[in-house]
């Protein structure tokens, strides 16, 4: 198929969360499968610039109509292979800004035409070079307006249209893209698409119903989490249009994968020591350089729990702010948190910090490769208590290390790690259900134990974390049904 890959950001690029990763990774597996994959994606100058790209072509004139006028972008060619090519949207005014999105905590006052200029820019795009895509993937909301753009009277008798067909990802129904209603002036979209059935949402337009509502597929990346969208708690208002979507038959749930090459222990250039699910003494050393670098005590014997997460609502990391003094009090544990965000949580793990500096280690910000890679497989055990979790990256780093995951059951948390509790020959992590600090704690001191008193099953349970399949080829063959699906 040809496939047209719409998203604000991806890996080397450009980077906020784990869209980046999939829209990185999955686009160049599809290319090795035999399609040919355009990625279009702004050009961040901020981020991409210093990164000198090889590009083998710049195109200067693309003409993007906007609101009652018509400006002029550039595109940026970059062909990583015969049937893969990154396409960059240069205009400046829009993207060469400090940050993606926002800037000191507030979202950029003008991202509702910063991205509906993406959108319209994306289907100038595809007609300008005539590329006759079968597939146009959208991602998350900042892509969801060219779902919209696709079933238009703008876009839909177009020739390099005839055969195209629509797939929106949510990768975090969280955010959604709500702006004035006035921000319609920008799309040259007539006010009858301002409806309930396309982009009207409470007297707002909301980019991501829009694209649920006109999308021929929509997908989410895991099983659970599509599951859960359907729900008021979990769907962020918009379970009713996702539940219409459902009955239609035209809502998926496929699990990300990780990259099995880049995080594989046995050959991790990163660590101090290589290390596999048969031979586990190169962990030992991971776990102490991991100590050292943390200035906590290089003890073999003590637990060592990690977290890497943004300290945010939806992770759960007040829960575990508020359980971890008494952790720290009566247990001889360690632990170690990278992150950044909430500015109390941030104070308050400081404060641990400081009081207890030979148990908890912390640091504020983002962790750079080398740690992130050296705290993924230097821990026993890495705790992710979301309280909801749309796939989850870091459950597979660690498993795929050997670190045993502590979860709460939600999303694609629960898709990817099996409890102890459920069948001890396949268990892969430590799994709780009630968000409240008890749980954690309970869970958090049960896998202690087991590491201590039941070291057969701990180990048994490392080699299941290990040799379990996240390959992004598994990932890439169910968007590959998806697609098929969508034309049927």
């Amino acid at each position: 198929m040809n496939i047209f890959w719409v998203t604000s950001e991806a890996i080397p690029y450009a980077k906020t969360g784990g869209l980046a990763d999939v829209s990185g990774i999955l686009p160049k597996k599809l290319a090795e499968r035999g399609h040919q994959v355009t990625v279009f994606m702004p050009y961040y100058r901020q981020f991409i610039e210093s990164k000198n790209l090889p590009y083998t072509d710049r195109i200067d004139q693309l003409t993007v109509p906007f609101g009652d006028h018509n400006e002029l972008a550039s595109l940026r060619v970059l062909k990583l292979s015969d049937s893969l090519t990154f396409l960059f949207l240069e205009y400046d005014r829009f993207y060469d800004r400090p940050r993606l999105y926002d800037w000191d905590g507030k979202e950029y006052d003008d991202n509702a035409e910063r991205f509906i200029f993406f959108c319209r820019a994306a289907m100038e795009t595809i007609m300008l070079l005539n590329l006759n895509p079968d597939v146009l993937h959208a991602n998350d909301w900042h892509a969801a307006l060219a779902c919209v753009y696709l079933k238009s009277d703008l876009y839909r008798e177009r020739k390099p249209f005839w055969n195209c067909r629509s797939i929106l990802t949510i990768h975090n129904i969280g955010y959604q893209g709500i702006f004035p209603k006035e921000n319609m002036q920008w799309t040259g979209l007539g006010w009858d698409y301002f409806n309930y059935t396309c982009l009207e949402y409470h007297d707002c337009i909301n980019f991501l119903h829009g694209g649920i509502m006109t999308a021929d597929m929509v997908n989410a990346v895991s099983e659970t989490y599509a599951q859960e969208i359907l729900t008021p708690e979990f769907g962020f208002t918009l379970d009713p249009s996702l539940r219409h979507c459902a009955a239609r038959g035209k809502l998926r749930g496929i699990l990300n994968g990780i990259d099995t090459e880049e995080w594989n222990p046995a050959k991790d250039a990163l660590l101090p020591a290589n290390f596999t699910a048969k031979d586990l003494s190169g962990k030992a050393v991971c776990k102490q350089a991991l100590q050292a670098h943390f200035n906590l005590p290089q003890r073999a014997e003590v637990p060592l729990f990690a977290t890497i997460s943004r300290l945010a609502y939806q992770k759960g990391l007040d829960i575990f702010a508020s359980g971890l003094e008494y952790l720290l009090r009566n247990f001889d544990f360690q632990f170690i948190l990278i992150g950044s965000g909430d500015f109390s949580l941030e104070s308050h793990f400081k404060y641990l910090a400081t009081k207890y500096p030979d148990k908890f280690a912390v640091h504020i910000g983002y962790a750079p490769n080398p740690v992130s890679h050296l705290t993924e497989a230097g821990a026993d055990f890495f705790i992710m208590p979301s309280r909801y979790e749309p796939c989850g990256l870091n459950q597979m780093y660690s498993m795929r290390c050997g670190t045993l995951p502590i979860v709460r059951h939600t999303g694609g948390l629960a898709d990817t790690v099996v409890n102890l509790d459920n069948n001890e020959e396949s268990a892969t992590g430590f799994v709780f259900y009630d968000l409240t600090p008890e749980a954690l704690n309970n869970t958090i001191v049960w896998a202690a134990s087991i590491r201590q008193d039941a070291p057969a099953v701990f180990k048994k349970m490392i080699k299941h974390a290990m040799t379990a399949d996240f390959s992004w080829d598994r990932t890439a063959g169910n968007y590959e049904r998806m697609y098929q699906d969508a034309h049927q």
